[in-house]
């Protein structure tokens, strides 16, 4: 019998974020941790502990496995024989193959699998800052969407089991701690130079608005492989880029985030792409050369920055 909507596996600061907001919704929730107390501390939450995995996987329709590495999950789970009526999520940190090898291991015990990944800090589950990332198939998603919402901003991104892991990786590291590095550098030199936080702050929302416009575009583009422009190209961007490295650097700044970004430029103005749109650079970001285009004298005029 199935008597727990949802089942968690780990009680550490998110995990334990993670039953408080389920519970919070009006979802019945169990939780096991291998240390019983961190369990038991959430009973003052409407959360059940069970001092028994087995019996917590048994009862529930859904298991949502929150642990420091897939290794420890699986490990864990390894003693569960009945899986009958019953999903498993995993949320923990891994590698896009530590999650197809989970997918395989419940694909083993035809268990339904989806695979997440959070994208926020444990107390803005449950609100609309809470964002969390699945993949898997459809079909496992919609079974559980209703449930998955109550923890904020729920988004199914792939069918493809690793498609989480993979845009948390691209996005939270390749994206967003570098696009705020890249802030902290910039917001550094123009205070340096005597602005205010104010002062920054319209400035700021402009090109926010125009970086969402921006990445939409270059997805498109890339996707497509087609980087001709007649607008602003590689050698623009990278003329103002070495400009500002220069601005900063003469300003006593290490200018690191804009000299690396200038680097990839004139890697690809250095491969013959200079006559192409910004995402062009896709075609130097991976260790496999690209072939340059034979001429660029079909292209049309270019604006400058």
């Amino acid at each position: 019998m199935k008597d727990f909507d949802v089942a968690v596996l780990g009680c550490g600061l998110m995990g334990s974020a993670l039953a408080r907001a389920l519970s919070a919704s009006g979802h019945s929730v169990a939780a096991w941790n291998r240390s019983p107390a961190k369990a038991q501390a959430l009973a003052a939450s409407g959360i059940t502990p069970f001092a028994e995995l087995a019996e917590a996987v048994e009862r529930s329709r859904l298991v949502l496995g929150c642990t420091s590495t897939y290794e420890t999950t699986r490990s864990a789970l390894e003693q569960i024989d009945n899986w009958t009526g019953t999903t498993l999520i995993n949320v923990g940190s891994g590698t896009p193959d530590q999650v197809e090898s989970m997918a395989a291991w419940a694909d083993e015990r035809d268990v339904p699998y989806l695979d997440g990944a959070i994208l926020c800090y444990p107390n803005q589950l449950g609100t609309p800052a809470g964002a969390v990332l699945f993949s898997g198939p459809a079909q496992t998603w919609h079974a559980h969407q209703n449930l998955l919402d109550s923890l904020g901003h729920a988004l199914h991104v792939s069918s493809r089991v690793r498609g989480a892991c993979i845009v948390d990786g691209a996005m939270t590291g390749g994206f967003y701690i570098s696009s705020l590095a890249a802030y902290v550098e910039a917001a550094t030199f123009a205070l340096g130079q005597g602005l205010t936080a104010a002062d920054l702050a319209a400035a700021t929302q402009i090109f926010l608005d125009l970086l969402g416009n921006k990445t939409a575009e270059v997805t498109r583009e890339i996707e497509a492989g087609q980087h001709e422009t007649d607008q602003a190209t590689i050698s623009v961007f990278a003329a103002g880029a070495r400009m500002c490295v220069d601005t900063m650097q003469e300003a006593g700044h290490h200018a690191r985030m804009i000299e690396a970004a200038t680097r990839s430029l004139t890697a690809a103005e250095e491969a013959g792409y200079g006559d192409l749109g910004f995402s062009a650079q896709t075609r130097t970001a991976t260790a496999v050369p690209q072939t340059p285009p034979l001429s660029n004298s079909s292209l049309l005029p270019t604006d400058s920055l």
